[in-house]
């Protein structure tokens, strides 16, 4: 029996300053988890990618697999990609963590890390 597939986002780096982008819903990459496409079609995620990475503003584009919180905030299921979305662990200053106006989530703004 074939498994469902899972809700998944595109991530990517921002070429220049190398922050963690996602892609949006409407096709434009942003600094928001909270804004991110959320799919389980893969084929829909490509093209939307495609279309929004044509401005050459990425690098390491990337599917992202998340599950969906209360309100349907997408949350990283892998400790690598919580660390990449938060920042470093040894550095709270460093990184999303460290401007609390972008962690909107409840138990994040609280730091409370998931992994």
């Amino acid at each position: 029996m074939p498994k469902a597939p899972k809700p998944q986002l595109v991530s990517a780096n921002d070429l220049l300053e190398g922050h963690v982008l996602y892609l949006g819903r409407e096709g434009v990459w942003t600094t928001s988890r909270q804004q991110a496409a959320v799919s389980t079609d893969k084929d829909e995620l490509d093209a939307l990618a495609a279309k929004a990475s044509a401005t050459r503003q990425v690098v390491d584009v990337a599917h992202v697999e998340v599950t969906l919180e209360d309100g349907g905030t997408p949350r990283p299921v892998t400790l690598r990609e919580v660390i990449r979305d938060r920042g470093p662990t040894n550095r709270p200053d460093l990184g999303r963590q460290a401007d609390p106006t972008l962690l909107q989530t409840g138990s994040e703004a609280e730091g409370t890390a998931h992994v």
